[in-house]
C-alpha cells in the first residue's frame, strides 16, 4: 500500500474520466447517491422515466459540469442497455413502478419468482 502524500491529483482525475449511472437518479434514496458522487468527483448519468421532472439535480454542486440526466425504464432492457454504455459503474437505485397492484404483483414474480 502507498503512503498518501496529500497529492490526490491521479485519483481525481481518474474519477472525472470515469462514468457512474444511478437507475432512479430523482427519488429520495438516488438524489442522495448522485449528490454523494458529484461531491466525490464522479462524472454521473443519471435515468429516469422523466428526466425533465428531476431538475431538482442539475442544482447540485458538480452537476453542471458532471451529471447528465437520460430517459430509461427499468423494463425496458435497451434503455437500460444505452444508459450503461460506457460506464464504469451502476448504482441500481430503481424499481419498477405500477398503479395497478396486479401489473405490479405480475412484475414481481416475473422477476423473483417464489420456489
Amino acid at each position: 500500500m502507498e503512503a498518501n502524500n496529500g497529492n490526490n491529483n491521479g485519483d481525481d482525475e481518474k474519477k472525472q474520466e470515469q462514468v457512474v449511472c444511478v437507475t432512479g437518479a430523482g427519488g429520495f434514496i438516488g438524489s442522495w447517491v448522485v449528490k454523494e458522487l458529484l461531491l466525490r468527483g464522479y462524472r454521473v448519468r443519471g435515468t429516469a422515466r422523466d428526466p425533465r421532472k428531476n431538475a431538482h439535480l442539475l442544482a447540485l454542486e458538480g452537476a453542471e459540469e458532471r451529471l447528465t440526466l437520460c430517459r430509461a425504464d427499468v423494463l425496458d432492457f435497451a434503455s437500460l442497455r444505452a444508459a450503461f454504455a460506457g460506464c464504469h459503474g451502476v448504482f441500481h437505485i430503481a424499481s419498477p413502478v405500477s398503479k395497478d397492484p396486479v401489473s405490479s404483483l405480475i412484475l414481481l414474480l416475473t422477476f423473483a419468482p417464489i420456489p
